[in-house]
């Protein structure tokens, strides 16, 4: 049932715009299809890892969605920590940034 509750808020406030970047990002960059299957692997695991995690403690998926929604929590270190293939994607991103 929590899942069902908090699945669809922590795509639209955490996974949507945190890929979208990503993919923006990447698009601009002409990545090579070795980060492209990473961010593919990156969408496809951070759903579940999310809901599961949500699932076992409602009160962090309630703090993440609004911290998130808020500006409050960086979306792309909640998909770090959810998932090892987001994590290596959204590592490798920002060490390509300037500091």
């Amino acid at each position: 049932m929590l899942t069902s509750l908090f699945m669809p808020l922590l795509s639209f406030f955490v996974i949507d715009p945190v890929m979208e970047g990503i993919g923006d990002r990447l698009a601009a960059t002409r990545a090579p299809a070795a980060i492209m299957q990473q961010v593919q692997a990156c969408a496809a695991t951070a759903p579940a890892a999310l809901a599961e995690r949500a699932a076992g403690d409602m009160w962090w998926g309630a703090r993440t969605v609004v911290g998130v929604a808020t500006g409050m929590t960086d979306g792309r270190a909640v998909l770090a920590t959810a998932s090892p293939a987001c994590a290596t994607v959204i590592a490798a991103l920002s060490a390509g940034q300037p500091a």
